[in-house]
């Protein structure tokens, strides 16, 4: 259950008109709080944006939603995954978190902050959501605990992804066409508890970072395995 004090819960659906941004790695807790104190209303009040990616045409479905007056007096949109809104659909959605209708209850739930652009964070209030602490997530080691940013859904799929990581390791697996980052992380993981080489996590950082830009990812996971891989 998120931590957010109830009165907040309360201001943040009745009274903040300001576009708000909940950020954290574990911000579906706070969401769940949030729907339950909104209740139930009219499918034609009650907008909820989502996906791996959100593209301009997001940005545009919200604001025909929020061109007509409801007849509650309050239209809610909620941006599940806020920091997934590419660059060009951020910038698209500036003129409504600058200017929302007087009716409007925009909440962004974000994992990283840094993620949205400087221009949006200037037009949002920031609420951090506080990471959950070692203790609270019964972590097995420090390590452990640093790749899941104290996020209880990252450790989830940590774990849940270990098995493939010790796999790549032992080359029983080679390249993933379906890799992603809970992969990687779980790959991370696996290099720091063996004390792996400086210039291996150099090549995994290089391999994060191209995930975001659709190269080709074969080849620099191909030259990571080259480097020789090994669990002792």
């Amino acid at each position: 259950m998120s931590d957010l004090p109830s009165a907040l819960v309360y201001s943040l659906v009745t009274r903040m008109s300001a576009p708000v941004a909940l950020v954290g790695p574990d911000w579906q807790e706070a969401y769940e709080v949030i729907r339950e104190k909104i209740g139930r209303v009219s499918p034609q009040d009650l907008l909820e944006i989502q996906g791996e990616t959100l593209g301009i045409d997001a940005v545009r479905t919200i604001e025909e939603f929020l061109a007509f007056v409801p007849g509650s007096g309050v239209k809610y949109v909620l941006v599940l995954g806020g920091d997934n809104l590419t660059p060009e659909a951020q910038n698209a959605f500036l003129k409504t978190l600058e200017e929302p209708p007087r009716y409007a209850r925009v909440l962004l739930f974000c994992q990283r902050w840094s993620n949205l652009l400087p221009t949006v964070r200037s037009r949002v209030v920031n609420i951090p959501l506080p990471a959950k602490t070692r203790t609270e997530l019964r972590t097995k080691s420090a390590w452990e605990y640093l790749m899941s940013s104290g996020s209880k859904n990252a450790l989830e799929q940590l774990r849940n992804n270990y098995d493939w990581a010790l796999k790549v390791a032992d080359k029983e697996l080679l390249f993933s066409k379906d890799i992603d980052s809970y992969k990687l992380a779980a790959f991370y993981l696996l290099l720091m508890e063996q004390k792996a080489s400086v210039m291996l996590l150099k090549d995994m950082l290089e391999l994060e970072a191209a995930l975001h830009y659709n190269v080709n990812t074969e080849m620099i996971f191909d030259r990571m395995l080259m480097t020789g891989v090994k669990v002792k």
